[in-house]
C-alpha cells in the first residue's frame, strides 16, 4: 500500500495540468495549490524512500524485439533517489506557494494557459526521472523535462529575448541527450543483453567494463556530455545565462534549484552504481568541475542584472558539485575510504545547500521584481527598508551561498576543503575552490547592496511583498539555517543516500559540531579554527589605516559636495583588468561556441534541403546503417 503513494503526485499533477487548460483566471490559484499538495507528497515519499525502498512494476505490452525493455514500467525509490525527491519536493513546495501572488503579475498581458498547463507536468517529470527504475523510460521523461521546462523559459511569448533563449536552451540539451542515447543503446546492446533496470545494469555492467576499458572511456565521454549540457558544466553551459533569467522567478529556481542538480543524480548512479572506479574519470570529473566553478563565478561577477548575476552563480555551483564528486571518486579508487567518502558527502550536502539557497535568492529577485518592475542593479537600491523581510531572507540567502558560518553553505564548502586538500593531485583544485568563494562573497556582497542598501538612481516605490511569498523565502531561508547549525540531520540522509549504491560512509568517523564536519583522523580542533580566524580577522583590522575623514561608503570615497552613488557596474570595476587573461580565455571559448552554433546552423539548412531528394537521404540512412551494424555488432569495443 505504501507504494501506491508512489502515484499520487503523478495523478494530482495531471489533474492539475489538465485543469491548467482553462482560461479561468481562478486555475491559477487551483493549479498552484494541486502542485503544492503534490509537492508535499514527494516530500513524504522522500522520507519513506530513507526509510524502505519502494517499488512499483507495469507490464506494459508485449514484445519481442528490441524495445522489450519498454515492456516494464518501474518505478523504485531508494535512498539516493529519496534524497533527491526531499530537494525537489521542498523546493518545488516553496515555488508553488509563492507563484500563487507572484504569477497574477503577467494576467494582463501573458497567455496564462503556457504557464499553468506545462508548470505541474515540469515537476511530474522530474518526479518521474529521479523516480523511475529503466534507463530507456528515464531518457523519455528526461525528453519530456526539457520540453515542458523551454515552454516555461519562453512564457513572456512577447519578450523575444525569452524565445531565443528558449530556443537556444532546447537545442542545446537536446543535442546533448543524443549522447545519452548513444549511451544507453552501447549498455542495453552491449553490456546487458536488452535489459534497462537499473538493478540488472548495477549487477552486470561495472564487471563488463573493467575488460572492456575503450567502452568505458566511450561510455564516460558521452555521459559528460550529455549530462554536462543539462548541468551547465563549463564549456557546454552557455543556455543557462541566457535561459534562467528569462522564466518566471519561481520556475527560476526549480531550474538552478532541482532541475539541472537531475544529471548530478543521473551521474552518481552511472559513475558510482554502474561503472567501476576508475582514479582517472575522476580527476577528470574534478577537472570539469574546477573549471566551471571558476569562469563562472569570474563571469558572475560583473552582471548588472540580478537573475543573470544568479544565473552565472548557479553554474558555478555546479562546479562546487562535481569538484568533490570528481575527488570522492579519485580518492575511492586509490583505497581512501574516509576522504572519498567525505568528498561524496560534501557533493550532495552541496546539491541540497544550493537548492535552498539558490530556490531562495531567485524568489528575492522575484519578489524584488513583483515590486519595482526591474531586475537593473544599477537602477535599484535602498530597499531594505521597503521590504524587510525580503531583505533579511535575500541577506540569509547571499551569507549562505558565500560559505559564511554558521549557515548551511560554510558546512558543505569546508567538506570540500577538508577533502580536496589532503591530496596532491587534488589540493591545487581546493586551493582554487578557496579562491573563487572569496569571489562569490564579493558576488553577493554585489548583489545584495545594490538592491537593499545603495541609494537609488531615484526614489523607488515599493512595499514588503504579499505573505505567500515572504513564507516561501522564510522557509528556505529557515533552512539554511537550520542545516548549518546542525548539519548532522542532513549528513545521515547523506549517508544513507550514498549507502544505497555502494559507498559506506560512517557518521562515526566524523566530529559534526554545530556548522562544522571534521575527521576523527585529523587535527581539526574547531577552537584553534575559530581561534585562527578570530586573530586572522583582527590582524587585518589592525593593519588597515584609518582616516581623519569618514566618507559614506557609496559616495565612492569621494567629497561630501558629490551626491551620487555607486552604480552595480562600478563594483570591481578594475577586476576585470586584474584578471584579464582570464577573460580573454573566457571571451575566445564563447566566440568559438559561437562559431560552431553558426557552423551547425548551416549544416543544419543545408541538410534541410537535402532531405527533399529522397535518393540522397536513402544513401546516407544506408550509410548510417552501416555504421551502426559496425560499431554495435562487428567492433567489439
Amino acid at each position: 500500500m505504501e507504494a501506491q503513494v508512489l502515484l499520487l503526485p503523478v495523478g494530482i499533477l495531471i489533474i492539475a495540468a489538465l485543469m491548467g487548460l482553462s482560461k479561468a483566471k481562478v486555475v491559477l490559484k487551483i493549479v498552484s495549490i494541486l502542485s503544492a499538495v503534490a509537492s508535499a507528497v514527494i516530500i513524504y515519499n522522500g522520507i519513506l524512500g530513507l526509510k524502505t525502498t519502494s517499488e512499483l512494476k507495469y507490464n506494459l505490452f508485449n514484445s519481442s524485439s528490441f524495445f522489450a525493455s519498454l515492456n516494464y514500467l518501474v518505478f523504485r525509490v531508494d535512498a539516493l533517489s529519496a534524497f533527491f525527491l526531499l530537494i525537489l519536493g521542498i523546493l518545488s513546495l516553496c515555488a508553488s506557494v509563492y507563484g500563487i501572488k507572484y504569477m497574477e503579475r503577467y494576467f494582463e498581458r501573458e497567455d496564462m494557459r503556457v504557464y499553468t498547463f506545462n508548470y505541474p507536468l515540469f515537476i511530474l517529470t522530474m518526479y518521474l526521472v529521479v523516480i523511475c527504475w529503466n534507463l530507456l523510460w528515464f531518457i523519455i521523461f528526461w525528453e519530456l523535462m526539457t520540453l515542458f521546462s523551454q515552454f516555461l523559459v519562453a512564457f513572456e511569448q512577447r519578450k523575444e529575448k525569452a524565445v531565443k533563449a528558449a530556443f537556444k536552451y532546447f537545442c542545446m540539451t537536446k543535442a546533448g541527450a543524443e549522447f545519452i542515447v548513444l549511451t544507453l543503446i552501447l549498455i542495453i546492446l552491449k553490456a546487458t543483453n536488452f535489459n534497462a533496470n537499473y538493478s540488472e545494469i548495477a549487477n552486470v555492467l561495472p564487471a563488463y567494463l573493467s575488460v572492456h576499458s575503450t567502452t568505458l572511456y566511450t561510455l564516460t565521454f558521452a555521459l559528460l556530455i550529455g549530462l554536462g549540457v543539462k548541468a551547465a558544466m563549463v564549456p557546454l553551459h552557455s543556455w543557462l545565462p541566457d535561459a534562467h533569467p528569462e522564466a518566471p522567478s519561481n520556475v527560476s529556481a526549480l531550474l538552478s534549484g532541482i532541475m539541472i542538480k537531475l544529471p548530478i543524480y543521473m551521474m552518481f548512479r552511472f559513475f558510482l552504481g554502474f561503472f567501476p572506479l576508475k582514479p582517472e574519470i575522476g580527476i577528470v570529473i574534478a577537472i570539469f568541475g574546477i573549471l566551471t566553478l571558476f569562469f563562472s563565478m569570474m563571469y558572475a561577477l560583473l552582471q548588472e542584472d540580478s537573475k543573470r548575476l544568479l544565473a552565472f552563480s548557479s553554474i558555478d555551483n555546479i562546479g562546487y558539485i562535481l569538484l568533490p564528486m570528481g575527488a570522492g571518486i579519485y580518492f575511492l579508487a586509490n583505497g581512501s575510504q574516509l576522504f572519498g567518502g567525505i568528498a561524496l558527502a560534501a557533493a550532495l550536502f552541496h546539491t541540497m545547500n544550493h537548492a535552498f539557497f539558490k530556490g531562495l535568492l531567485f524568489l528575492t529577485a522575484g519578489s524584488v521584481m513583483y515590486e519595482t518592475g526591474t531586475r537593473d542593479l544599477n537602477y535599484l537600491g535602498s530597499l531594505a527598508k521597503k521590504m524587510p523581510l525580503t531583505a533579511f531572507t535575500a541577506l540569509i540567502g547571499s551569507l549562505a551561498i558565500a560559505g559564511i558560518p554558521p549557515l548551511n553553505g560554510f558546512v558543505s564548502k569546508w567538506m570540500i576543503y577538508i577533502s580536496t586538500l589532503t591530496s596532491p593531485a587534488t589540493s591545487l583544485f581546493g586551493i582554487i575552490a578557496i579562491f573563487i568563494s572569496a569571489v562569490t562573497l564579493g558576488t553577493f556582497v554585489k548583489y545584495f547592496t545594490a538592491i537593499f542598501t545603495k541609494p537609488p538612481v531615484k526614489e523607488i516605490d515599493a512595499k514588503e511583498v504579499p505573505l505567500l511569498m515572504s513564507v516561501s523565502q522564510l522557509l528556505l531561508a529557515l533552512l539554511c539555517i537550520v542545516f548549518g547549525i546542525y548539519p548532522f540531520l542532513p549528513l545521515k540522509m547523506i549517508s544513507q543516500a550514498l549507502g544505497s549504491i555502494g559507498v559506506q560512509i560512517h557518521l562515526d568517523s566524523l566530529v559534526v559540531y554545530p556548522s562544522l564536519v571534521v575527521p576523527k583522523t585529523g587535527n581539526y580542533s574547531p577552537i584553534i579554527i575559530f581561534a585562527f580566524l578570530l586573530v586572522s580577522t583582527l590582524i587585518v583590522l589592525l593593519l588597515i589605516p584609518s582616516r581623519g575623514e569618514v566618507v559614506p561608503t557609496w559616495k565612492t570615497g569621494r567629497s561630501e559636495d558629490l551626491n551620487m552613488s555607486m552604480p552595480a557596474d562600478a563594483y570591481y570595476r578594475d577586476f576585470r583588468e586584474v584578471f584579464r587573461e582570464v577573460y580573454t580565455v573566457g571571451d575566445a571559448s564563447k566566440r568559438f561556441v559561437q562559431k560552431i552554433a553558426e557552423i551547425g546552423g548551416m549544416f543544419g539548412i543545408k541538410f534541410e534541403v537535402l532531405s527533399y531528394d529522397l535518393n540522397s537521404m536513402l544513401s546516407i540512412a544506408m550509410v548510417l546503417i552501416v555504421i551502426l551494424v559496425a560499431v554495435l555488432g562487428g567492433v567489439e569495443l
